[in-house]
């Protein structure tokens, strides 16, 4: 019996005494953690409010954050009756603690020094979804920031969970930021700004800039980053370029099963993207590099297989070569290959990124977009593939998220704003859709009889009204209804890649050629492509233009239409 009770001492002495070690170990824990306020004391914070003030603090940003290429970012704005208000405050932050809040509810616009670092593309603005916060000082100011970068990329590459700037600001910094609803929620456009506001404002922008710092030294540590030896933060852009002005995604949903969706809790880049991405991939080459030749044995340009066997099936061609297959025309072409214009057609490509060099899989990009080529003359659709470049997924999917930035700019230049609820090319006709389904209800009636007879008159008189040369409903009447068309087409509506192209056409030097170029540079500039073909050109198409003048199949007058210079 003693032994008994020995045992039972000794096991009530251990679960005593884990319990001291658990309430020490979570009582040291919480003493570990800090609330912004007590973390950063050292921040020195900066409320802007006229613009000479502005250029001085943004000269003094443009000093602070010439190490790590990066700021803090984050905007505030009120919300009135469910309605956003324009962004009221921007809050910028460097590394050291400088943090300045500039107030655009008092300035009423960006002073010309905050926009150029804002629209400083070698400066990363660093937040949590801080694109969608672009996206609203764009449509409030018309400015449209450049290189922002969501934490949470960095912090996923880096082995980590991805969440909200407090849970992240809590697991990796051990700071707990003050996110109570009546803060968030205050008015940020008030007169005075309190010291809690102004505290919660510059917390927000420093954690975010304080989290990258952290994460990028971390991941340069463990000899993660592939240019090692160097400095890594004037390398910044090889770690960073691709996760520029793109969404952060959190969330994917698998296959219903048993009735469910369940969630993944950590999605791979490559299920993310399989799962939300719109664009098939490519299961065959886009470049087979086939020859084809002139009568006299000149190269004239490299085409697909299916062109090619298609010249020799119809007879009109003769094949030279299986490989490469080669086939030679039997008929003098319109024009041949003159110049590095020429050259470009003859030259055999890659099948492969041209940003990132990715071979496995990849997508067709139009560099200037379909919605804007489809309404160009038929003298400049000729050879547009010079435009069809080849993209990996990710790539492509960054290349579209940034081209919304120069739509949003043309739909503003051309006054040609993008369909809305009320200004789609087709809506419903109210009326149409309620003879409709009078009809039908009918039809259906005739067959079940499960509608009380006020109802059947009801809706009898509803198609009477609309066809008042008949007296009774028949069955044929009713079919004839039950088809009738409800879509009708808006004569309000107007094309945005329409008028854009008009726009060019009538009002642009340069014309048509200056929109083309306009997509090409920012392609270039945006996606920074280090496996472009060899000799593509921003004026490939001017370049080919005057080739077809000199030769005499182009006209003075498709010239001018066009804009192009003579």
């Amino acid at each position: 019996m003693s032994v008994e009770i020995n045992i039972l001492i000794n096991i009530t002495s251990i679960v005593v005494l884990l319990c001291v070690v658990a309430v020490s170990y979570f009582y040291l824990k919480r003493k570990q953690t800090l609330t912004a306020t007590e973390a950063f004391k050292y921040l020195n914070i900066k409320l802007v409010e006229n613009e000479d003030h502005c250029d001085e603090i943004v000269s003094e940003f443009l000093k602070k954050c010439s190490k790590h290429h990066a700021i803090g970012f984050d905007c505030e704005w009120v919300t009135v009756l469910g309605k956003r208000q324009p962004v009221a405050l921007i809050q910028l932050s460097t590394y050291d603690g400088f943090c300045s809040l500039f107030r655009l509810s008092k300035m009423n616009s960006i002073p010309a020094s905050l926009k150029n670092l804002l629209e400083d593309e070698k400066i990363y603005k660093v937040g949590v979804a801080p694109v969608d916060d672009a996206k609203y000082v764009a449509a409030d100011y018309g400015v449209y920031i450049k290189s922002t970068l969501d934490i949470r990329h960095i912090v996923e590459l880096c082995g980590y969970d991805p969440g909200g700037l407090a849970a992240l600001s809590l697991s990796l910094l051990g700071v707990t930021l003050d996110k109570t609803w009546r803060i968030r929620c205050s008015d940020w456009a008030a007169t005075e700004l309190t010291t809690r506001q102004i505290n919660y404002a510059a917390a927000d922008a420093h954690v975010a800039i304080k989290m990258f710092v952290n994460l990028v030294n971390k991941h340069q540590r463990r000899g993660l980053l592939w240019f090692r030896g160097k400095d890594h933060w004037d390398n910044l852009n090889e770690l960073c370029w691709k996760y520029a002005d793109v969404c952060f995604k959190t969330k994917v949903t698998k296959k219903v099963k048993n009735g469910l969706k369940d969630k993944e809790s950590k999605p791979s880049k490559d299920l993310v993207l399989s799962k939300r991405y719109p664009y098939a991939i490519r299961s065959k080459p886009l470049y087979h590099n086939c020859f084809l030749q002139a009568p006299d044995g000149e190269l004239l340009c490299t085409c697909d297989t299916k062109k090619a066997i298609w010249y020799v099936e119809k007879e009109l061609a003769d094949k030279v070569s299986d490989d490469p297959l080669t086939v030679r025309l039997r008929f003098e072409p319109a024009g041949r290959s003159v110049g590095t214009v020429g050259q470009y057609y003859q030259l055999t490509k890659q099948n492969r990124c041209v940003v990132c060099g990715e071979d496995n899989s990849y997508i067709r990009k139009n560099v200037v977009p379909r919605e804007y080529r489809k309404h160009f003359p038929e003298v400049m659709k000729d050879h547009s593939s010079h435009d069809v470049l080849l993209l990996c997924v990710a790539c492509h999917q960054r290349s579209n998220m940034l081209d919304q930035a120069v739509r949003e700019r043309l739909a503003l230049l051309c006054d040609a704003p993008f369909a809305s609820h009320d200004k789609t090319k087709y809506i419903e006709d109210a009326e149409c859709k309620k003879i409709r389904s009078a009809a039908r209800a009918l039809l259906y009636q005739s067959r079940k009889h499960v509608l009380p007879e006020a109802r059947v008159k009801e809706l009898e008189t509803v198609l009477l009204l609309h066809y008042p040369e008949h007296d009774e409903i028949t069955e044929q009447l009713l079919a004839e209804a039950s088809e009738i068309s409800v879509v009708i087409e808006n004569a309000d509506y107007e094309c945005h890649g329409y008028k854009v192209v008009e726009y060019f056409l009538n009002n642009e030097v340069g014309g048509l050629l200056r929109l083309e170029e306009m997509w090409r540079q920012h392609f270039l500039d945006c996606m920074q492509p280090r496996h472009m073909p060899h000799l593509w050109s921003v004026k490939h198409n001017e370049e080919r233009l005057r080739v077809r003048l000199s030769e005499g199949r182009l006209s003075e007058n498709d010239m001018k239409m066009i804009g192009m210079p003579l």
